[in-house]
């Protein structure tokens, strides 16, 4: 006996077929229809109803289905569209987190690291490797980090990058550039630096550039030598040579005083800050709109005013000093330098080596990326005026007799008449000028200046102390003005032997 089917399966099954085939099949089963190989027509009007009815409802479920997908797709749109609010939020906040810790993070590395520092200077800012051993042989001071370097420096970060940031168009400029007569004729371009940066160098300068020796036979800018005794291996001499190089601190460019920091052991890092600090840049102004922008020209350089450039520029030029004074001693020839000017002595009986001495100079000088002036060479011979340095050689450490004169007629004249309308050369300021000159004399022959001294005292007490004006400079920026001064700072001069040259290392 077959299981009997519930209310629900039976009304499955006449919605699968109909209500008069679910009958049929019924009476059928039951035995009260009694099923032919022939159909009776009842029967064949039941299948084909039943038939009918099935594919209708086929049809009518694919209407459905379609109906229902286009609800669907809209619904399926609208979850969509919910789930990628949702995610751009999410995405949103997740940006936002990580914007404020990349925020944090760069505030965090700008306490403690500098990243850039202009487009031409920074490659070797993330070389932080100093090498220890070279600095600890000249006695220098080891930076692990900038912070380290700042603080050495007495500064900090902010500071040393508002400093050193290398701008080609910059309304800034850290230094009051102008021009001095010189002595020869023709101006000096000076740059002297205001008093944050020069501030920097004057601490380059006395923590770090005054450890390092420097060869004997260089006087100037040093401690404890000058002008007289770069000029007294050159007394009563047969034979007095002076050679000048030609813009000798604009031709000392920025590269050279990294790779100078970076010989002595420098990290690429602190070398290239040390470079900033020590050189700058020609600039030339342009004014719009009631703005002076500052934009560079050329290449960075030592100026002429820092306090660090003369030490710098006598430890770039150690080895073209080393190679003069070995061509010079197998000449025969006496050598020393005071800044720019080469000079050389010997006897008559070695004057046939002079072309040689004076070809050979030249070549070395271009090949120590320096150049000769060609109107500044002069050979004195015994009989005519011999001098080095301003400093009269013949015989003895003199001054030149016609300046002297010329001197103690200037003072005559101030005595009588007063400060209006006297000159003395092409000084700005004659009471700088006057009071320059009697220290000059001081140094050669102390009596004589002494006397001049005492002159000079007699005007000022009787003419009174005149008027200076103000310098002015040539720019807009009202930040850090100062009067400029050329300074001619003081090294260390350590006694070393020829065994010690730290230039040897490299």
């Amino acid at each position: 006996m077959s299981e009997k089917l519930t209310k629900q399966q039976i009304y499955d099954r006449i919605r699968a077929t109909s209500k008069d085939s679910y009958i049929l099949e019924e009476m059928q089963r039951l035995g009260f229809w009694e099923k032919t190989d022939s159909p009776q027509i009842p029967e064949i009007f039941i299948e084909n109803e039943t038939r009918l009815l099935q594919e209708l409802n086929q049809l009518l479920d694919k209407n459905k289905q379609y109906s229902d997908q286009l609800s669907m797709l809209k619904s399926m749109r609208k979850v969509r569209m919910k789930n990628a609010k949702e995610k751009r939020e999410i995405t949103r906040q997740n940006n936002k987190l990580k914007a404020l810790e990349k925020a944090e993070r760069w505030q965090k590395l700008q306490q403690e690291q500098v990243l850039f520092l202009g487009k031409q200077v920074s490659k070797g800012l993330n070389n932080t490797e100093p090498n220890v051993n070279s600095l600890k042989k000249f006695n220098l001071p080891v930076f692990h980090s900038v912070v380290e370097f700042a603080g050495y420096m007495e500064t900090d970060l902010p500071s040393l990058r508002y400093l050193l940031y290398q701008r080609k168009v910059s309304t800034i400029n850290h230094y009051h550039t102008f021009e001095l007569p010189k002595k020869s004729g023709g101006k000096r371009k000076i740059s002297a630096p205001k008093p944050k940066i020069k501030a920097l160098q004057l601490q380059v300068l006395d923590k770090i550039l005054k450890n390092i020796p420097v060869n004997d036979y260089v006087h100037g800018f040093i401690q404890g030598k000058s002008i007289v005794s770069n000029a007294q291996p050159h007394v009563n001499k047969d034979i007095v040579i002076n050679m000048d190089l030609k813009d000798f601190f604009p031709s000392i460019e920025y590269k050279r005083v990294k790779g100078l920091f970076n010989k002595l052991g420098y990290s690429e890092q602190i070398s290239t800050m040390l470079a900033l600090v020590c050189t700058q840049s020609d600039t030339y102004e342009v004014n719009m709109d009631g703005v002076t922008y500052h934009v560079q020209k050329g290449a960075r350089f030592l100026p002429q005013g820092s306090p660090a450039s003369p030490a710098i520029s006598n430890l770039i030029a150690y080895k073209l000093d080393k190679r003069i004074k070995g061509l010079a001693e197998r000449l025969n020839f006496t050598y020393t330098r005071y800044a720019d000017d080469l000079s050389f002595s010997t006897t008559n009986e070695n004057q046939k080596n002079i072309r040689q001495l004076l070809f050979f100079v030249n070549q070395i000088v271009v090949e120590e990326g320096f150049k000769v002036h060609p109107e500044k060479t002069h050979i004195m011979r015994k009989g005519n005026l011999q001098m080095v340095t301003g400093i009269v050689v013949n015989r003895k450490l003199n001054i030149e007799r016609k300046k002297l004169r010329n001197f103690r007629a200037l003072l005559h004249n101030l005595n009588l008449n007063g400060w209006k309308d006297q000159k003395w050369g092409n000084a700005v300021h004659l009471i700088h000028a006057v009071e320059g000159y009697i220290r000059f004399v001081k140094m050669v022959n102390p009596e004589k200046g002494k006397e001049f001294a005492e002159k000079l005292a007699t005007i000022i007490k009787k003419q009174g102390y005149p008027e200076i004006s103000c310098q002015k400079y040539n720019s807009n920026d009202t930040t850090e003005k100062t009067t400029a001064s050329i300074t001619k700072p003081e090294t260390n001069q350590k006694e070393e032997n020829d065994s010690q040259d730290w230039w040897d290392i490299f």
